[in-house]
């Protein structure tokens, strides 16, 4: 039986992807302004989506590919060093 590729996940444009980084240290500084902040909840609240978004397609993709992977499936958190630029 010929196997499926797996799908192809979304994620950020670059450029909104340094702005969240950029807002998010901000934040963490405590030097973030009030517009600032509502975009970084804007970021955030579309970086969830996307998340959630891809997390569907990958469990859309489990469950067509007839294995029992859920079951033998362990969970993982994976925690990401952001690249800033001019670092």
């Amino acid at each position: 039986m010929k196997k499926t590729l797996p799908p192809k996940l979304k994620k950020f444009a670059a450029a909104k992807q340094r702005r969240l980084d950029e807002l998010l240290e901000k934040n963490n500084e405590g030097t973030i302004t009030a517009s600032e902040t509502a975009r970084l909840e804007q970021l955030v609240g579309e970086a969830e989506e996307l998340m959630v978004a891809n997390a569907r397609l990958v469990a859309r993709f489990a469950e067509a590919e007839g294995e029992n992977s859920a079951a033998a499936a362990v969970p993982a958190t994976v925690w990401v060093k952001p690249e800033h630029a001019g670092r």
